[in-house]
């Protein structure tokens, strides 16, 4: 008796408690900003290291016809 009594106040108490419902809906949305950041990065990943790379080739190139000191 004393058992079944004890279930029911615990089922209770946790009804009322609110904390491990904002607790799941803080974990659901970093999940699904896990999810679309992990999704965005392999989107854009390519692009973006194509474009670093042109990037790099034009500073390589502007390198090139930089003038010297002294004439040479």
């Amino acid at each position: 008796m004393f058992a079944i009594a004890y279930l029911q106040t615990l089922a209770l108490r946790l009804r009322k408690d609110k904390a491990g419902a904002v607790a799941t809906e803080y974990a659901f949305l970093i999940a699904f900003i896990a999810i679309v950041a992990a999704a965005g990065m392999g989107l854009l990943g390519e692009n973006l290291s194509i474009f670093f790379d042109d990037i790099g080739q034009a500073l390589e190139g502007a390198a090139d016809n930089l003038p010297t000191i002294g004439g040479s």
